[in-house]
């Protein structure tokens, strides 16, 4: 139905008043918003606050040994079809190889990104509208998760031939890392994208902080990968610690997300004793992988870069642990 509304003025813009029964439906206010968007024939269209277009729901694909090489026209047709993400469960856990297959097809379409990534399923979505920090921000640290972990593989089994695929994982570490940075940057520009995508500005540093060193530690898993190909072998010492160092980023991975359960909670700060046990293990291992630095230098120098990179690693560990601290306290100063 359509009704003729007069213009008002004040100064020098103008005013129409919205339907009382409108508002009322929709339980606006004098200080509600509402989005106005310009259609291509130059309309005016105005929606409630909540209002969100429809779009395709969530498709999910049990991939098993029988259709595993079709994938690939699974991902295209969902993606053609408008869905509005994909859901792939896998019967065995995947290998490094196929994660980065599906990132790379992944890449081709655009608008969608892997939001979740687990040891026997992969979730899809289309991100171009929604934009959320979080998902992304996990995403990065499971890509970078799965990158020390196809590294500690390597090193087990003392085979190089998966080093490729470690090292083009960067490449949506970084991209993630940029994405994050961006949503931050707006949502400090626009308090209303802001309230938009969920985000207060303690949260965008402390995003921006983490993504920072996400990136970084992926960088220096590249560059452990990248000596690891020339050395080959090591040291049963140094293998302890490298697994070692792969429980304590999934700790810090655990601490960091753990605030968003907690947000609502009520219980003080010094309950919360695991954050900084995570942050004295990260501090601990960095340490121990320094002095053995320090022990290789000489005769055995081929290994000191190879064990700079895995300190680094710890040390931004460390850097997020601490992060994490930050978000612990400031989400318990929000509930009180």
């Amino acid at each position: 139905m359509i009704t003729t509304r007069k213009l008002n003025k004040v100064r020098n813009s103008f005013y129409v008043y919205l339907p009382r029964d409108w508002c009322d439906t929709y339980n606006l206010n004098k200080d509600s918003e509402v989005k106005i968007q310009q259609s291509p024939e130059g309309t005016l269209i105005v929606y409630p606050p909540e209002f969100e277009p429809k779009k395709g729901g969530l498709l999910k694909f049990v991939i098993d040994e029988s259709n595993k090489d079709s994938v690939e026209s699974m991902l295209i047709g969902a993606y053609i079809v408008g869905s509005a993400g994909i859901h792939i469960e896998f019967s065995e856990e995947l290998e490094l190889e196929t994660r980065e297959m599906i990132s790379r097809w992944i890449r081709r379409l655009p608008g969608f990104e892997i939001l979740e990534e687990h040891s026997q399923s992969i979730t899809i979505s289309e991100i171009s509208e929604i934009q959320v920090v979080m998902p992304i921000l996990k995403r990065q640290f499971a890509t970078t998760k799965y990158m020390l972990g196809g590294l500690i593989s390597s090193m087990e089994s003392e085979d190089t031939s998966k080093a490729s695929k470690i090292l083009n994982r960067d490449e949506d570490v970084d991209r993630h890392r940029y994405f994050v940075e961006r949503l931050c940057h707006l949502a400090l520009q626009d308090p209303s994208y802001a309230r938009k995508i969920d985000i207060s500005p303690p949260e965008c540093l402390h995003f921006s902080l983490a993504a920072k060193y996400i990136e970084r530690i992926a960088d220096h898993i590249c560059g452990a990968t990248e000596e690891f190909k020339r050395l080959r072998k090591i040291d049963d010492t140094l293998f302890v610690l490298a697994k070692k160092l792969a429980e304590v980023y999934s700790e810090t991975m655990r601490m960091f997300f753990r605030v968003e359960g907690m947000k609502h909670s009520t219980k003080d700060v010094t309950e919360s004793t695991e954050a900084f046990d995570s942050l004295h293990n990260a501090t601990a291992i960095a340490t121990k992988l320094s002095k053995l630095e320090s022990s290789k230098k000489g005769p055995e120098s081929d290994i000191v870069l190879f064990i700079l990179h895995l300190q680094r690693v710890a040390s931004y560990c460390a850097d997020i642990g601490e992060v994490a601290i930050n978000r612990i306290i400031q989400s318990q100063i929000n509930v009180r």
